[in-house]
C-alpha cells in the first residue's frame, strides 16, 4: 500500500512541476524578448553624441576616400570598416541607422557569447540567462558606451570570446589548437576596433606557456603558443595592413594624436570638461563611480557570494578551476590598469574590465558542488531581479515609440539631412557644406570638406599640434579655415553646435552675406543649429 501511495504522489508531483517549469521558461523567453526590444528602441532613440561625428561619416566617406590619407580618423580602422559594411547592407543613405544597427548586432553577439560560455561551463541555462541579464542592465552600457555608434562596445564581445575560448581550451589536460587559434583571432579582432583591447592579450599570452598543466614546453609551443600567435596574426590584419603599408601615417593618427595634441587640448583651462577627468584623483573617482555603480555592485556581490560559497564548502575544493580563474583575474587587472592610463579619462574607458564579471561568475559557479549550486541559484535569480528593477526606467523609456518609428532619433537625423538638401536645392546652390557635425549633410547626400569630414576632433587641435605631426592629418583650423573657404566657397554652413570653435565660420558666413535658414528639425544636446546658405550671384 505504501508503494502505491508513493507512486501516486510522485505522479502527482511530476504533473504539478512540469506546468510550473513550463510557465517559468515561457516567462523567461517573453522577458528576454521584451528586454531585446527595449534595448533596440533605446539604441535607435539615444541622442546623438559628438563622438559619432567621427565614427559614422566613414559609412559614406569610404566609398571614395581612403582612411587616414584622405580624412582624419584617430582610431584603428576596424570600426570604420564594420560600420561601412553594415551600411551597405542596411542602406548607406541612412548613416545613423546603419551605425546604431551595428551596435545592436554587437549587443546580440555579446549576450550570445556570455550565454554560450556560461552554459558551456555550468550546464545551466538559468545561470547563463542571469549572467547575460546582469550585463545588459549595466548602467554604463545603457549610456553612451553601449548606445552610440562608436567603438566603445565593439571590442567587448570579441575580448570576452577570446578569453573565454582560451579558458575553455586549456581548462582540461589537453588543449584544442583550433580553439586556441580562434581565441587569438578574437583577441586581435577586438584590438582592431580599439587599442585598449590589447589589455586582454598579455595574460592569455603568458598563460599559453603554462596551460594546460599536463604539457611539456614543446607541447605548449606547438599546441598552444603557436596556434594562439597564428590566430592573433590573422585577426590583427586590419591593423597590420595599414601599419605595414604606411606606418608613420597610421601611428600619427592612432598614437600620436592621443599622446600629443589631444592631451594638450584637454589640459587647457579654457576648454569645457564635457565629463573628462584629467588628474589622477579625478580618474580614480570616475572609475569608482563606474565600477561600483548600483548594477555593477549587485553583479560583484553575486560573484563574491559564489566565491565565499566555494570557500566555505570543502566538497567543492577539488572542482574549482583555479588556472582559468587566474587568467580571468589577469585580464581584469590588465584591463583595469590600462583603463586608468589615458588622459583625459571618460566613463566609456572603464567598460572593458566589466566583461570579466560574467566569466568569473561562470567559472566560480562551475566549481561548486551540486548541492551548493542548488542553494546558490535563488541568490543569482534575486540579483537578476534587483538589477532588472534598477535598469527598468532606462530600458522601458522608449517603449512607446515602437509604433512610431518616425520619432526615432536615427530617422529624425536622416530627415534633417534631407531637409538641408531640400533647402539648398530650393535656393539653387550646390557644393560642399561646412560644419563640425558632418552627419547631417552626409545624411542628405551632400558633400562635405575632407578637412571637416569627421567632426571637430582634428579641427580643434590643428593650431596646437606639432607641425611634423600635423603634416599627417587632413585638416584645417580656426585660423586657416578662412583661406580654405576663399579657395573653395561652401554652398552652406551648418552652425550652432559649438560657439567657440565655429566663430571663424560664422564670421565668414556673415561677411559674405549668407542667407539664414532655420527650423531644420535638428535639436540635439549641442544646440539647435542654423543653416547659412550661399546667396545666388546677381
Amino acid at each position: 500500500m505504501t508503494n502505491v501511495e508513493e507512486i501516486s504522489v510522485s505522479k502527482i508531483t511530476g504533473q504539478s512541476v512540469k506546468p510550473r517549469a513550463l510557465l517559468f521558461s515561457t516567462g523567461v523567453v517573453v522577458l528576454s524578448g521584451l528586454l531585446l526590444c527595449c534595448l533596440l528602441l533605446r539604441i535607435v532613440n539615444y541622442e546623438v553624441r559628438k563622438d559619432e561625428q567621427l565614427y559614422v561619416p566613414p559609412i559614406r566617406l569610404l566609398d571614395q576616400y581612403q582612411i587616414y590619407t584622405d580624412f582624419f580618423y584617430n582610431h584603428p580602422p576596424g570600426s570604420a570598416w564594420l560600420f561601412y559594411g553594415i551600411g551597405k547592407i542596411v542602406g548607406s543613405d541612412h548613416l545613423m541607422l546603419a551605425g546604431r544597427v551595428s551596435i545592436f548586432l554587437t549587443w546580440l553577439l555579446l549576450l550570445a557569447v556570455i550565454g554560450w560560455i556560461t552554459h558551456t561551463l555550468t550546464r545551466s541555462a538559468l545561470v547563463a540567462w542571469c549572467a547575460a541579464v546582469l550585463t545588459v542592465t549595466n548602467e554604463l552600457f545603457l549610456s553612451q558606451t553601449g548606445m552610440t555608434a562608436t567603438n566603445n562596445l565593439l571590442p567587448l564581445p570579441f575580448s570576452l570570446l577570446g578569453v573565454g575560448l582560451f579558458v575553455l581550451a586549456v581548462k582540461d589536460r589537453r588543449a584544442s589548437p583550433a580553439v586556441v587559434g580562434a581565441a587569438g583571432f578574437c583577441l586581435s579582432i577586438a584590438a582592431s576596433f580599439k587599442i585598449s583591447a590589447v589589455a586582454f592579450i598579455p595574460p592569455v599570452a603568458i598563460a599559453a606557456f603554462f596551460l594546460p598543466r599536463g604539457y611539456d614546453f614543446r607541447q605548449h609551443l606547438l599546441r598552444v603558443v603557436l596556434p594562439l600567435a597564428l590566430g592573433g596574426l590573422l585577426g590583427g590584419l586590419p591593423i597590420l595592413v595599414p601599419l605595414v603599408s604606411d606606418p608613420q601615417m597610421f601611428l600619427a593618427h592612432v598614437l600620436g594624436y592621443h599622446t600629443g595634441p589631444h592631451l594638450q587640448y584637454w589640459q587647457d583651462p579654457a576648454v569645457e570638461s564635457e565629463g573628462a577627468s584629467v588628474s589622477s584623483a579625478a580618474k580614480l573617482l570616475l572609475a569608482q563611480s563606474v565600477w561600483l555603480s548600483a548594477t555593477v555592485a549587485v553583479a560583484l556581490s553575486a560573484v563574491l557570494t559564489l566565491f565565499l560559497a566555494w570557500l566555505l564548502s570543502p566538497a567543492g575544493n577539488e572542482r574549482l578551476l583555479v588556472a582559468p580563474l587566474l587568467v580571468v583575474a589577469g585580464a581584469f587587472v590588465c584591463s583595469v590598469a590600462l583603463s586608468l592610463i589615458p588622459t583625459p579619462s571618460f566613463p566609456q574607458y572603464f567598460g572593458p574590465p566589466l566583461i570579466c564579471l560574467p566569466l568569473a561568475l561562470a567559472l566560480l559557479y562551475a566549481g561548486l558542488g551540486p548541492e551548493t549550486r542548488r542553494y546558490m541559484q535563488p541568490g543569482l535569480v534575486a540579483a537578476t531581479i534587483v538589477v532588472l528593477a534598477v535598469a527598468a526606467p532606462r530600458l522601458v523609456q522608449h517603449l512607446s515609440t515602437l509604433a512610431h518609428p518616425e520619432r526615432w532619433t536615427v530617422l529624425r537625423v536622416h530627415e534633417a539631412g534631407k531637409t538641408i538638401a531640400g533647402r539648398l536645392a530650393a535656393s539653387g546652390v550646390s557644393g560642399k557644406v561646412a560644419t563640425l557635425s558632418p552627419i547631417y549633410p552626409l545624411e542628405g547626400g551632400l558633400p562635405v570638406y575632407q578637412e571637416l569630414a569627421t567632426g571637430p576632433f582634428a579641427y580643434r587641435i590643428a593650431d596646437i599640434a606639432d607641425p611634423k605631426l600635423a603634416a599627417f592629418y587632413k585638416m584645417t583650423s580656426p585660423t586657416t579655415i578662412g583661406a580654405l573657404f576663399e579657395a573653395d566657397p561652401p554652398a552652406a554652413l551648418l552652425l550652432g553646435f559649438d560657439e567657440v570653435l565655429e566663430r571663424p565660420m560664422l564670421a565668414y558666413a556673415q561677411r559674405n552675406r549668407y542667407v539664414v535658414s532655420s527650423d531644420l528639425g535638428i535639436k540635439d544636446r549641442y544646440g539647435m543649429p542654423v543653416l547659412y546658405v550661399r546667396p545666388q550671384a546677381d
